[in-house]
């Protein structure tokens, strides 16, 4: 009978040893497969469904602090509305309202457009539109204006006349839109105050600014007009006759009229002569029948005399209406918008002195603050650089009660 060795205490744990590396091996292999699972899972998921990056919220400038050229409707006169308006939709002013403000980015491109040679160019207008069942714009007129300036007005009539309403139950109404063209936000309500004047002169059945009245010309290439018998025929242009044979008939002489050379227009005439004087090159003009009006910019109001002048003495003119602008005027305007905001913010001690482009500062103020602050003040109210800021500060009066 055989003796049972008992298992040596060296054996016990090398068994014991070789477990728990298994283990420890398990363990490892399940935590990778793991992670690789969880890796493309992540892929799969991103795949089918991509995560859009949030943009961050920018913070837009508001309106008011955005300066530049703007039409807007005016304030304190309303769209008005004429016609069948028996029974029809959408043809109230607010509804015109909105149109306008659908519409206006056209007007706006067509504003900066004339800015480009014009950059002191403003404007109030009143524009009217028939607007036809369909909600097409059947006609557009200027029918009044602050500043006439038929390129303006050209390129309004333009784009207002490719505007469309919402159909409605009606044969046709006519709007009246008061539009204001600024280039400054300071300007408006001068703008709309000579806006309201031109109105208020208007009667019933006053005639278009723009389209002038049509001026019957005659157009190149057309055929000429048949000669008059008091033509007379010149001699070489006579065709030689032969001398008729008794029994047939001859035929009669032809006669060749010389075309008259193509009559000048009245607008030609009137640019040629304001053309020939350098103080008159910036004018303009555009005439309806024998009426000539002119608009654009001279020196001051004696240049303004003469550009009148000048055209009254042109064969033709039966009327001039002067509408130019002089550029002491347009300082005074800027000098006495600038001298208001100054008083408005309690500047009383100081005075301004506008010349062209350049504001000239004097005066006197308590602070250094306040001399800083009339500078700021001038070039907010109108389009000027301050070139000398002359104005004192009084230390001493900080001391007085």
């Amino acid at each position: 009978m055989g003796t049972e060795t008992p298992l040596s205490s060296a054996g016990i744990e090398d068994e014991t040893g070789g477990r728990r590396v298994l283990s420890v091996l398990g363990f490892s292999i399940a935590a990778i497969l793991a992670l690789i699972g969880g890796a493309w899972l992540a892929l799969y998921l991103s795949s089918k469904h991509p995560t859009t990056p949030v943009a961050k919220e920018t913070a837009s400038p508001s309106p008011a602090a955005v300066a530049g050229p703007s039409v807007e409707l005016a304030k304190t006169i309303t769209i008005q509305v004429a016609g069948d308006l028996a029974g029809a939709l959408f043809r109230d002013k607010d509804s015109m309202s909105k149109a306008f403000e659908s519409n206006k980015a056209g007007l706006l491109d067509a504003y900066r457009h004339e800015l480009a040679s014009d950059s002191t160019l403003r404007d109030g207008m009143i524009i009217r539109l028939h607007i036809v069942a369909d909600g097409s714009v059947s006609q557009s007129t200027i029918q009044t204006s602050t500043a006439p300036n038929p390129s303006l007005d050209a390129a309004v009539v333009t784009a207002t006349s490719g505007w469309r309403f919402v159909a409605a139950s009606s044969t046709g109404v006519d709007t009246d839109f008061p539009v204001i063209f600024a280039t400054n936000p300071a300007d408006v309500a001068a703008i709309e105050s000579d806006l309201n004047t031109k109105v208020a002169s208007l009667g019933p059945n006053s005639a278009p600014e723009y389209p002038p009245t049509a001026v019957t010309a005659a157009t190149p290439g057309a055929a000429a007009p048949s000669p008059s018998p008091e033509v007379a025929a010149l001699p070489s242009a006579v065709a030689p006759m032969a001398t008729p044979a008794p029994a047939r008939h001859h035929r009669p002489p032809v006669i060749a009229s010389v075309p008259k050379p193509p009559k000048i227009s009245l607008l030609t005439r009137v640019n040629e002569q304001l053309g020939a004087s350098r103080k008159l090159r910036r004018v303009r003009a555009f005439t309806t029948g024998g009426t000539v009006t002119l608009y654009g910019k001279v020196f001051d109001d004696n240049d303004k005399l003469l550009a009148e002048r000048t055209v009254r003495h042109i064969s033709g003119v039966t009327g001039v209406v002067n509408n130019l602008t002089t550029d002491t005027q347009e300082w005074a305007q800027n000098q006495t918008r600038i001298q208001q905001e100054l008083q408005n913010a309690g500047l009383t001690g100081v005075t301004v002195k506008v010349i062209g482009s350049s504001a000239y500062l004097s005066g006197e103020v308590k602070t250094d603050l306040e001399r800083q602050r009339a500078a700021t003040i001038a070039e907010a109210a109108a389009p000027v650089k301050v070139r000398e800021n002359l104005i004192r500060v009084a230390i001493g009066s900080i001391f007085s009660p």
